[in-house]
């Protein structure tokens, strides 16, 4: 039987398979085949080889750690496995930009408040996102206070701030969030600029100190409407106040003056999509109509069972706004609920901080919640966890709060005050005879507490029984109270204040300049002393007597004048005996009775006398008063020949061979708290203060410490060493013939050697290190022109040295430092000639470590001048007093060549300024030194003083001056917030 004829397509298929194109292919699928296998699950081959060093996490969940950053990823958040990485970039790598270029960016865009405090965790992850995240931070070490620390992520663009959880006993933060960010850094935080807000009535005079106080004002008059549209109005704002640079943000409300609050309204507003929607489209529409800067929104008592609703409105008003406004949220009080734990009702605070630029947060009316570990402290220890601390504005009022039967209202001051009492007379009679004494009182308060001061909460307080005997007390809201709370603001460097019922003409006076100080990051420790303020006044109105009593003994005695009359006598109650803005007590009017003169007798006529002849005088001889005496100059006194040697002996011998260590100077009056976690920030263990002896010394033997105490008692208790610097001699202790439009140094020394004496003994243990004078090689600190004597210099230093090492012998004594200067006498002398003539008067042995200023202008630290001009493009550099290295090394060469080589040098004043605060002509060379110079000069600085080996410690000129004198020359060497401080915080110690 035939075979068949084979298939055309069969046929072809055999054909390529036999043949060598078949073995190809074969061959080709075999491979193909096994990358298949390879590169898809399970094996997967190409995931893993690109997740090297990536660590897998399943739906069951994981966690990944490096460095003490560890990440939990809970099981609730994983829906599918993915991949992450973690890795930890040391921080001195970082913040050089070594890390990458890719993080160069990040690394630049540090804001200057903030300064990095842990390496920079840097997280990689590839696959599902995860939606469930915790992170545990380790603490870092030496943080004062670790309420003043944050959690930061970079995103690529920005740095964005992570809500975050403090757990001391465990030394860690804590961060719950349901994404994973790029990053991971611990941030210190510092202060900023306050911002001051207060409510404002359109059509209201602003004064002056209001203007210069305020940042922002928030017109009230719009209210929710029914209908979800803005109702009310605003009154046209005046044109003082549109010209001003006030930021204008009107407050719109669900709440009217007299307290009704319509939560109807809201609750409607919420519940309706269409009413949400209408209302979000009318605020932005009030916004951008009136050119306003921004809403601010209070919306009171809101149902917490909206709470996902009004977060949803505020979301949506915050993306319908222009990207320049300003959105402002007040939240209601919250409630405590556990140790760490608030209810805060229907405003969700990690929420609403995501979206508002501003979250007001109410205080607490009770004072004591203000004491050390009350309920503000731990109020915001919790707060500044759940919200960025930049965007936190407390809400203080100015008003006085009264008590009575479990509730409380509020009352202005000068109603706080009333019932103390008005003026009264002692006695019925309202006329009184010439010479009699009349006593007046405050008629009022027959059972009270009198005024008394809570130290711990700030508070002024007293309690009394009204006319139906039931108990009211009265807390009164003035500067003290207000200092108190502010403290709170610096403490944890918030973005500022809303302060209620700022502009009341009621208020404590003395607010005003609380708050003026505030905004230079000062506040001082206020301590009101109550006060009747007695004043007479005659029918002119003329003031023909007055006197100042103590309020708890309130009587005054006045005895009428002689000449009778009308006389008004008033009373007012004054704070710090300030006459000019005590409250007024009311007056009474009293009749003096003018006495009838008797009749004069008539005179009899006399006689008229004979007239006799005279006898003619010789005329008076002129007196010709001789020719004045050409007046010849009077030599200097430093061109004087020296005072004989006093024979003074040193007490104790100097201490030589002091150690190199990093020191800056602070202002005493700027935020002790801040200052000591900034200084301490930089690995800096010294810091100087100038304390002014006539500040201190008003009058002989009658110190007035005023804050030195607090001041120096908070540094030392952390840790932090003090060197004061004590120059200006107050006038009693001055020659009568100097100069008093500048400051000069005592007739007899002894009287400064007495005063440094005394605070070598006051703060034994706590100082531990004095300065002796300042620069006193320049006319304005030596008492004028043509006063510069370092014999009469040498005697005072010998006098102090004995003084200070028999109150304390451990003290240090540093010789004043001088100004490096060229500049001729009568104006100055030169440092180096002037130091040379210290030692040839005998100043050996009567110094612990000389002082010095070595200014570096715009050189480098490390230049040495050799003559010439060192940049002929430039000036500031054809002397060698203007190179920082010059001045140490002509220093120690005059100290070797005396047989002081085994003391040191301490620069107690050295930076370099930048331009930015102030057109001060003398400092023009500023101009030429940027921020980053700033930084890398100054670092430089401290490490060639550490090189050296002859440097004791040196004292940066200076940390915060930036904050507390803007826009003067001192501010332009503060470093706070600019790269310097961070370049010092990153140096090698």
């Amino acid at each position: 039987m035939a075979s068949p004829k084979p298939n055309p397509f069969v046929y072809f298929l055999e054909s390529i398979v036999e043949g060598k194109l078949g073995g190809c292919l074969v061959n080709g699928l075999v491979v193909l085949m096994v990358g298949m296998v390879l590169l898809l699950p399970p094996i997967s081959l190409g995931d893993r080889l690109l997740s090297i060093g990536y660590t897998r996490i399943g739906v069951q969940g994981g966690s990944i750690e490096e460095q003490g950053l560890e990440i939990n990823f809970l099981p609730e958040g994983v829906t599918r496995a993915f991949r992450v990485s973690l890795d930890a970039i040391p921080r001195s790598s970082f913040l050089e930009g070594s890390a990458g270029n890719s993080l160069i960016n990040a690394a630049e865009s540090i804001p200057p408040n903030l300064v990095m405090r842990s390496p920079y965790y840097e997280i990689n992850q590839r696959g599902a996102e995860p939606e469930a995240v915790l992170l545990v931070v380790p603490l870092p070490g030496e943080v004062e206070d670790i309420n003043t620390l944050d959690l930061y992520a970079w995103n690529g663009d920005d740095w964005e701030w992570l809500p975050n959880t403090k757990i001391p006993a465990e030394d860690v933060i804590e961060s719950q969030l349901d994404y994973l960010p790029e990053s991971i850094v611990v941030m210190a935080t510092h202060p900023i600029n306050p911002n001051v807000s207060t409510n404002f009535t359109a059509g209201t005079d602003l004064p002056d100190n209001v203007r210069d106080t305020l940042v922002e004002i928030n017109p009230r008059g719009l209210f929710l409407d029914n209908d979800g549209r803005v109702g009310g109005t605003l009154d046209e704002l005046s044109p003082e106040v549109q010209n001003s640079s006030l930021l204008v943000v009107p407050t719109i409300r669900n709440w009217s003056d007299d307290g009704v609050v319509r939560t109807d309204l809201i609750d409607n507003m919420l519940i309706e999509e269409a009413l949400m929607e209408r209302h979000v489209e009318s605020l932005v529409d009030v916004v951008e109509r009136n050119a306003y800067q921004g809403i601010d929104i209070d919306y009171r008592a809101i149902s917490p069972e909206l709470r996902g609703e009004f977060t949803t409105f505020i979301e949506q008003l915050g993306q319908a706004l222009p990207e320049n406004k300003v959105l402002s949220v007040r939240v209601d009080p919250v409630r405590q609920i556990s140790p760490n734990e608030w209810e805060t009702g229907a405003y969700d605070w990690q929420a609403i901080g995501q979206v508002a630029d501003v979250v007001k947060i109410p205080t607490f009316p009770d004072p004591r919640a203000y004491r050390q570990g009350g309920e503000m402290e731990t109020m915001l220890n919790w707060a500044v966890g759940n919200v960025d601390r930049y965007k936190i504005q407390l809400i203080l009022s100015t008003l006085s709060t009264e008590q009575v039967n479990g509730s409380q209202h509020t009352i202005n001051y000068q109603e706080a005050l009333a019932p103390i009492g008005n003026v009264a007379v002692m006695g019925e009679n309202m006329v009184f005879n010439p010479g009699q004494q009349l006593g007046f009182t405050l008629g009022g308060l027959s059972a009270s507490t009198g005024i008394q001061f809570d130290r711990d909460s700030g508070a002024y307080w007293y309690a009394y029984l009204d006319d139906q005997d039931v108990q009211r007390t009265v807390y009164l809201e003035n500067a003290a109270s207000i200092a108190r709370k502010l403290q709170f603001v610096a403490k944890y460097n918030l973005r500022g204040v809303a302060m209620e019922n700022l502009l009341n003409q009621s208020n404590d006076a003395q607010v005003w300049s609380v708050m003026s100080q505030f905004l230079d990051l000062v506040i001082p420790p206020v301590e009101s002393k109550y006060s009747v303020v007695w004043r007479v006044q005659n029918e002119d109105g003329g003031v023909i007597a007055e006197e100042i009593v103590d309020l708890s003994s309130p009587s005054y005695s006045w005895t009428a004048p002689e000449g009778g009359g009308a006389y008004q006598v008033a009373a007012s109650i004054a704070s710090d005996r300030d006459t000019s803005a005590a409250v007024p007590r009311g007056n009474v009017a009293i009749l003096v009775a003018t006495p009838t003169p008797e009749p004069s007798p008539t005179p009899l006529p006399s006689p008229t006398p004979e007239v006799e002849p005279t006898e003619e005088l010789p005329p008076a001889p002129v007196v010709v008063a001789p020719p004045a005496p050409v007046e010849e100059e009077a030599p200097p006194p430093a061109e004087e020949p020296p005072p004989a040697d006093t024979g003074v002996a040193a007490v104790a011998p100097a201490q030589g061979n002091l150690p190199f260590a990093y020191g800056i100077q602070a202002d005493p009056r700027g935020n002790t708290t801040a200052n000591i976690s900034l200084i301490k920030g930089m690995g800096f263990n010294w810091v100087k203060f100038q304390m002014a002896w006539k500040d201190v010394e008003g009058s002989p033997g009658d110190y007035g410490w005023g804050e030195w105490d607090s001041v120096i008692n908070s540094y030392s208790s952390s840790g932090i060493k003090v060197l004061l610097s004590i120059p200006k001699a107050p006038d009693w202790a001055r020659p009568p013939d100097d100069d008093r439009s500048v400051e000069g140094p005592p007739q007899d020394p002894n009287t400064y050697a007495t005063f440094v004496g005394a605070v070598a003994g006051r703060y034994k243990g706590k100082v531990q290190a004095i300065e002796v004078w300042n620069e006193q090689n320049l006319y304005y600190e030596a008492g004028g022109q043509g006063r510069i004597n370092p014999a009469i210099y040498t005697e005072l230093l010998k006098l102090s040295y004995n003084a200070i090492k028999s109150a304390n012998p451990d003290m240090i004594v540093v010789t004043g430092a001088m100004t490096p200067t060229g500049a001729p006498p009568p104006a100055a002398m030169d440092d180096v000639e002037y130091l040379r003539q210290m030692y040839a008067n005998g100043a050996k042995g009567f110094f612990d470590a000389v002082g010095a200023h070595p200014s570096g202008f715009a050189n480098p630290p490390d230049a040495l001048y050799q003559g010439g001009d060192f940049d002929p493009a430039r000036g500031y550099d054809d002397h060698r007093s203007f190179f920082f290295r010059n001045t140490m090394e002509e220093y120690r060469r005059v100290m070797v060549e005396n047989g002081d080589g085994d003391k040191t040098i301490w620069p107690t004043e050295f930076g370099w300024p930048v331009w930015r605060f102030t057109g001060d002509a003398r400092f023009t060379f500023a101009q030429q030194n940027s921020l980053e110079q700033q930084a890398n000069y100054t670092v430089q600085a401290y490490q060639l003083g550490k090189e050296w080996g002859w440097v004791g410690t040196m004292f940066l000129w200076n940390l915060d001056y930036n904050v507390t004198a803007g826009n003067t020359e001192l501010a332009n060497f503060g470093i706070v917030g600019t790269p310097a401080y961070d370049a010092l915080a990153a140096m090698p110690k």
